[in-house]
């Protein structure tokens, strides 16, 4: 009897340990990252009254039970809506890694609670002050924010594994910007939206070519070669035919233009052949005729087929009538203009950064000067600084792609308020490096659509300050600054274990790693540590957090079960005295 009142005094033991463990979840049922546990237990030796033998069965009598080990359930908790952009959770395998601030040799802890925040020396900790541990950026090269140097291969950080500190990240400086970026359209059709005055140029190759001339309704003239007018300046005594020719061939008797200083040109010759005291100039699209003599200066013109003398009349109405326009009798000193000239332009309006931070607007100017064929100049509407290599010529294809030969063009910058001078790139491809990839409509285009930017961007930026952080999926901490840029600045390290159930816990939601967690190889190498969609870590959840995984209903079906077992075990206690009283008694 003595022994049946050791194996229910045994029992007692055991099932009050099982109610210990089933409060302690319970306790812990609102617990951010806390993971339950349970009880497992074994019975202990038996002692043998007779072997088995062939024939006969062993006969053994149990000494009772003893808790043999509380397992860890490691299951995942229900994720919640977090109020923080530092309340984080894992949702798959892994746990957040901390500094274990009572290891002299830098040793870690783990935890699934991520409820996080930032002390006052900018270090990422939990509630207790624990430190995260991950890898922090460093200043990207070009000078432009952050960036975390990684594995190509496994695209795990390649840098040093350290506590996670935002003191070095608090501001960025200005960065000059290097690249001008944008997609836009070029109208090839015979009636655009956007045009200006024609205008002459010092330099022939960007002349304006008469089939690309448009009347002051934005209307292609639409002359062809061969297209001839005449005009007289002596009140019709002397005609002169001026024919559009874009080959070298002239009819017999004209005189061939291509662009208005061609025919600028041809007529101060004719004037000043003609005896005639006359100036022609070309200002705001309008070619001008002022009479500089002391006689009425007779001004004539008219469409080649009303002279019976030429050979090959080829009317352009609309050609004709600018120059129609012409047509009177000056005064000394008064003047007489044609209708005005434009030619299709679009502007796009960018803006770019320089060394100071300071914003400056730019403009990219095209201009259509041939069929297929347009300028550009690059200018600084305000007249803040002076540019070069800002001006050039692109082409485009018969099916309005820009030409595979074309070349973004550096320019360079130098400003009047002292900023450093610097280059930008003009990238006409809206590629990655500004050239050709194969692809002819990747930036500017030229269909028979209206003109317009769809997009532009750059790279630099003012100075700025950090406002907040959020955190990705891969566990990636991004600062998001004042002047609207955001950088990746840190990111934090997630822990893997083969077996989890093998970590130890320390209190405060955290555990410890033991010797049956994972191979010693791994466990000494830091093997265990990596980032998160990785090697089967979860993914991390920005304002999220994870809660307790205690079923409560579960919690109190238990609890019944060991108190109906401690009942059953005192039973056996109750019983197991009164038979060695009654055995005490039968002395008596």
């Amino acid at each position: 009897m003595i022994r049946a009142l050791y194996t229910s005094s045994n029992a007692l033991f055991d099932q009050q340990q099982g109610v210990d463990a089933l409060a302690n979840n319970i306790a812990n049922i609102n617990t951010i990252g806390y993971k339950k546990s349970r009880p497992v237990f074994s019975s202990l030796l038996y002692q043998t009254q007779k072997i088995g033998m062939a024939g006969q069965d062993p006969m053994q009598i149990g000494l009772g039970s003893r808790l043999q080990a509380t397992d860890t359930i490691m299951t995942e908790g229900t994720i919640l809506q977090g109020q923080k952009d530092t309340d984080l959770a894992i949702e798959g395998e892994g746990f957040f890694t901390l500094l274990d601030p009572n290891s002299k040799t830098g040793g870690f802890l783990f935890t699934r609670a991520g409820d996080f925040s930032v002390d006052a020396d900018n270090n990422l900790v939990n509630p207790d002050g624990y430190k995260v541990v991950g890898w922090l950026a460093e200043t990207s090269q070009s000078g432009s924010g952050f960036y975390i140097p990684k594995d190509l291969t496994t695209d795990v950080p390649t840098g040093q594994l350290e506590t996670i500190n935002f003191s070095d990240y608090q501001d960025v400086p200005a960065v000059a910007s290097t690249y001008i970026r944008f997609k836009a359209n070029l109208n090839s059709s015979s009636e655009v939206q956007e045009y200006a005055p024609l205008k002459t140029s010092s330099d022939p190759k960007f002349r304006v070519n008469f089939n690309s001339v448009f009347d002051s309704n934005g209307k292609l003239l639409n002359v062809k070669d061969g297209d001839n007018f005449q005009v007289s300046f002596n009140g019709g005594q002397t005609w002169h035919t001026y024919e559009y020719d874009s080959n070298g061939s002239v009819s017999e008797g004209a005189e061939g233009f291509t662009t208005i200083d061609d025919l600028i040109n041809d007529m101060k010759n004719d004037i000043s052949n003609d005896g005639v005291n006359a100036q022609v100039v070309f200002e705001n699209g309008q070619l001008t005729i002022k009479n500089t003599g002391n006689d009425v200066l007779k001004i004539r013109v008219r469409p080649t087929y009303m002279d019976k003398n030429f050979p090959n009349p080829q009317d352009n109405k609309k050609l004709t009538t600018i120059f129609e326009n012409l047509t009177l009798n000056v005064e000394p000193n008064q003047e007489t203009s044609t209708q005005q000239m434009e030619t299709a332009q679009h502007i796009v309006h960018s803006f770019f950064y320089d060394s100071k931070g300071e914003k400056h607007k730019i403009d990219i100017v095209f201009t259509r000067i041939d069929q297929n064929k347009w300028s550009y100049d690059v200018v600084l509407p305000d007249n803040e600084g002076t540019l070069t290599n800002n001006t050039g010529i692109i082409n485009f294809d018969s099916g309005g792609g820009l030409s595979p030969d074309t070349q973004s063009p550096v320019v360079g910058v130098s400003l009047h308020n002292g900023a450093l001078p610097h280059q930008l790139l003009i990238n006409f491809w809206n590629t990655d490096d500004g050239k050709y990839d194969g692809n002819k409509y990747t930036g500017l285009t030229q269909f028979a659509l209206a003109s317009d930017t769809g997009f532009q961007t750059q790279d630099g930026s003012t100075s700025g300050i950090l406002n907040k952080l959020f955190v990705d999926n891969n566990g990636v901490i991004y600062g998001s600054y004042s002047n609207g840029k955001s950088y990746p600045i840190a990111q934090i390290a997630i822990s893997k274990f083969t077996n989890p159930q093998g970590l130890e816990r320390v209190g405060k939601t955290v555990f410890k790693i033991t010797a049956n967690v994972d191979k010693q190889d791994v466990i000494s190498s830091n093997g265990f540590i990596g980032v998160a969609n990785q090697g089967g870590r979860g993914s991390v959840l920005s304002r999220h957090l994870e809660a307790s995984n205690v079923d409560l209903g579960s919690a109190f079906v238990d609890m019944i079960v060991y108190q109906r077992g401690f009942e059953a075990s005192s039973k056996g206690l109750i019983t197991a005295d009164q038979i060695l009283q009654t055995a005490i008694n039968l002395k008596r």
